[in-house]
Protein backbone atom coordinates (compact mmCIF):
# COMPACT_ATOMS: atom_id res chain seq x y z
CA UNK A 1 0.00 0.00 0.00
CA UNK A 2 1.41 3.49 -0.80
CA UNK A 3 1.31 6.57 0.88
CA UNK A 4 -2.12 7.93 -0.94
CA UNK A 5 -4.03 4.57 -0.43
CA UNK A 6 -2.76 4.92 3.79
CA UNK A 7 -4.19 8.42 4.15
CA UNK A 8 -7.03 7.58 2.06
CA UNK A 9 -8.35 4.74 4.33
CA UNK A 10 -7.51 6.44 7.30
CA UNK A 11 -9.97 9.51 5.55
CA UNK A 12 -12.45 6.76 5.29
CA UNK A 13 -12.11 5.55 8.61
CA UNK A 14 -12.74 9.53 10.43
CA UNK A 15 -15.64 9.54 7.76
CA UNK A 16 -17.42 6.19 9.53
CA UNK A 17 -16.75 7.76 12.63
CA UNK A 18 -18.24 11.19 12.13
CA UNK A 19 -21.36 8.99 10.68
CA UNK A 20 -21.38 7.50 13.26
CA UNK A 21 -21.27 10.57 15.83
CA UNK A 22 -24.09 11.66 13.63
CA UNK A 23 -26.02 8.41 13.95
CA UNK A 24 -25.58 9.24 17.94
CA UNK A 25 -26.52 12.73 17.74
CA UNK A 26 -29.87 12.09 15.81
CA UNK A 27 -30.92 9.37 17.84
CA UNK A 28 -30.64 11.73 20.58
CA UNK A 29 -33.77 13.68 19.40
CA UNK A 30 -36.02 11.48 21.43
CA UNK A 31 -34.80 12.47 24.87
CA UNK A 32 -34.67 16.07 23.51
CA UNK A 33 -38.07 15.44 22.36
CA UNK A 34 -39.52 14.22 25.64
CA UNK A 35 -37.66 16.83 27.26
CA UNK A 36 -39.26 19.98 25.39
CA UNK A 37 -42.93 18.23 25.87
CA UNK A 38 -42.29 18.44 29.91
CA UNK A 39 -40.90 22.13 29.46
CA UNK A 40 -43.10 23.20 26.89
CA UNK A 41 -40.46 23.93 24.17
CA UNK A 42 -41.48 24.30 20.87
CA UNK A 43 -39.41 21.40 18.50
CA UNK A 44 -37.80 24.04 16.49
CA UNK A 45 -35.78 26.29 19.83
CA UNK A 46 -34.13 29.20 17.88
CA UNK A 47 -32.38 30.34 20.97
CA UNK A 48 -30.79 26.88 21.57
CA UNK A 49 -30.13 26.34 17.98
CA UNK A 50 -27.94 29.77 18.09
CA UNK A 51 -25.92 28.73 21.01
CA UNK A 52 -25.38 25.58 19.56
CA UNK A 53 -24.13 27.24 16.20
CA UNK A 54 -22.14 29.96 18.21
CA UNK A 55 -20.44 27.32 19.97
CA UNK A 56 -19.76 25.46 16.99
CA UNK A 57 -18.42 28.51 15.42
CA UNK A 58 -16.16 29.34 18.12
CA UNK A 59 -14.66 25.88 18.40
CA UNK A 60 -13.89 25.68 14.54
CA UNK A 61 -12.24 29.80 15.13
CA UNK A 62 -9.41 27.86 17.91
CA UNK A 63 -9.02 24.95 15.13
CA UNK A 64 -8.39 27.41 12.64
CA UNK A 65 -11.23 25.44 10.25
CA UNK A 66 -13.52 27.35 7.90
CA UNK A 67 -16.40 29.14 9.81
CA UNK A 68 -18.72 29.32 6.75
CA UNK A 69 -18.44 25.75 6.45
CA UNK A 70 -19.08 24.44 9.98
CA UNK A 71 -21.87 26.85 9.79
CA UNK A 72 -23.37 25.31 7.28
CA UNK A 73 -22.71 21.87 8.83
CA UNK A 74 -24.54 22.44 12.10
CA UNK A 75 -27.20 24.28 10.32
CA UNK A 76 -27.99 20.90 8.85
CA UNK A 77 -27.56 18.93 11.63
CA UNK A 78 -29.76 21.18 13.40
CA UNK A 79 -32.58 20.46 10.80
CA UNK A 80 -31.71 16.51 10.94
CA UNK A 81 -32.94 16.50 14.38
CA UNK A 82 -35.50 18.97 14.11
CA UNK A 83 -37.06 16.81 11.37
CA UNK A 84 -36.06 14.00 13.43
CA UNK A 85 -38.04 15.13 16.56
CA UNK A 86 -40.84 16.32 14.31
CA UNK A 87 -41.12 12.61 13.30
CA UNK A 88 -41.23 11.11 16.32
CA UNK A 89 -44.26 13.83 17.16
CA UNK A 90 -45.87 12.37 14.51
CA UNK A 91 -45.50 15.95 12.56
CA UNK A 92 -42.71 14.57 9.86
CA UNK A 93 -42.28 15.42 6.27
CA UNK A 94 -39.75 11.85 6.23
CA UNK A 95 -40.99 8.61 5.04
Amino acid sequence: MNELEAVRREIEEIDREILSLIDRRVNLAEKVLESKRINGTSINDRKQNEVVINRALNTATKLNLDVGSIKEIFEILIRMSIERQNELSGKGNLP
